[in-house]
């Protein structure tokens, strides 16, 4: 069984082993437990220069593939190769920039006993706007049958695995956590003026992933189903009307897009998790915020909080 601290990276890669050698030189510069985190670098079998990297003091364990598989089917590769507990998504493209971030994430997931949140870093480029780089458990992994789905050629990974929880949302649990301090810096980005980053995907690509991410929503739904369940059965039998007023919820949604709202996510702050709300600079400008983003619902939780009604 893992170790309560080993976190897996999943890297795959192709053609730039200096820009893995700088990745992995990063993440052992920056860890606080470097002897706990291990790289699981997907590599084609004839790309020996990759194959060649090394970094002292950091585990780098190789996957050999044969050349020109899909981006998902490199990723679930990495995924059955990792031994981590924690597991995240990763390109040879990124630096890692904020110290101690290991200790950080480790902390998120200890906030929630059963492991099943999404751990949101700040890439630089999208932000809080899209988890470029997500980071889950095993726990998740198991549940959802692997890390993502094979057959995504390059693009809507992420949006996958956030889709689940911004799901879980709609069923009543928040455990998105972006962490706008952990900074995994995505190099491949244009600066169209000076503050501003793009990153522009490649649209034929994209359209074909676009198709494959529709296609799979009600595959998230059953896993957002999954998961849920394994959420409240620490806490209370799960009936099979409550299973039934879940499934009705989700049949609702037919646009994950729309789901992409920032009240599913809870901000990691020098206080400790906070609610978007929260960070507003009145009381008025708070509940007009809550109001606007969970309406009634999230308005009455949001009250219930300050008087002590109802459980954070």
């Amino acid at each position: 069984m893992p170790s309560r601290e080993s976190i897996s990276l999943i890297v795959p890669t192709r053609g730039r082993p200096a820009g893995l050698r700088r990745l992995v030189h990063s993440l052992a510069q920056t860890a606080a437990r470097p002897e706990t985190l291990e790289v699981v670098a997907v590599i084609d079998a004839d790309d020996g220069a990759s194959r060649a990297v090394r970094e002292p003091g950091l585990r780098l364990r190789q996957v050999v593939v044969p050349p020109g598989q899909p981006m998902g089917a490199l990723n679930q590769a990495g995924y059955q190769a990792a031994v981590g507990r924690y597991l995240m998504l990763l390109n040879d493209d990124v630096v890692a920039r904020t110290p101690a971030w290991d200790d950080t994430v480790r902390g998120c997931f200890a906030a929630f006993p059963d492991e099943l949140i999404l751990v949101h870093v700040n890439d630089l480029v999208m932000q809080r706007h899209l988890c470029c780089f997500p980071i889950v458990s095993r726990r998740f992994c198991e549940l959802a049958g692997g890390i993502c789905p094979r057959d995504y050629l390059r693009y809507r990974i992420d949006d996958h695995i956030e889709d689940i929880f911004n799901l879980l949302g709609v069923l009543g649990e928040r455990r998105i956590i972006y962490a706008p301090d952990v900074v995994f810096e995505h190099m491949n980005h244009v600066e169209t003026r000076p503050g501003l980053r793009q990153y522009f995907a490649r649209p034929d690509l994209l359209a074909e992933d676009a198709v494959r991410f529709d296609q799979h929503l009600p595959r998230r739904k059953e896993i957002a189903l999954l998961v849920m369940e394994a959420i409240v059965s620490h806490r209370r039998a799960v009936s099979a009307r409550l299973r039934r007023r879940w499934r009705r919820r989700l049949d609702r949604v037919t646009d994950s897009f729309a789901l992409r709202l920032p009240s599913r996510q809870r901000l990691l702050t020098g206080h400790g998790l906070v609610d978007p709300w929260d960070l507003e600079p009145t009381l008025w400008e708070r509940a007009r915020r809550c109001w606007r983003e969970r309406g009634w619902r999230g308005l009455w939780a949001a009250i219930s909080r300050r008087l002590k009604l109802a459980p954070r």
